[in-house]
């Protein structure tokens, strides 16, 4: 990963069992680098939650990091997001479930050593 992240760009997808591999593989490959290419974006990690959702739903969290919120809220009002949204609604629109935050002024904090 390079850079360091000011602000998180969250996204919460919950995915159809029945769709999962097809949507995963398309999400990895397709979705995920054409948003990281937008200016502003540093890099994304999708994480897979261990519990699924009350009705089954499997869930994944993106993190899309960028260098700022206001890169962030430019990628947002962008054409470019519009027509990433219509792509993944015309493929996956009817078996996702989708949850969109800002995450901004992080903190760390490591193990006192």
């Amino acid at each position: 990963m390079s850079g360091r992240a000011n602000a998180v760009y969250r996204v919460t997808i919950e995915v159809a069992p029945v769709i999962e591999e097809s949507w995963a593989r398309w999400h990895a490959a397709d979705h995920m680098p054409d948003v990281v290419r937008q200016p502003g974006f540093l890099g994304a990690t999708r994480w897979k939650e261990q519990e699924r959702a009350a009705d089954g739903w499997i869930r994944y969290v993106v993190h899309y990091r960028a260098d700022s919120v206001k890169a962030i809220e430019a990628y947002r009002s962008s054409a470019e997001a519009v027509r990433l949204r219509d792509d993944h609604n015309n493929r996956y629109g009817n078996v996702t479930r989708l949850t969109r935050s800002v995450l901004a002024e992080p903190i760390f904090v490591g193990p006192e050593r």
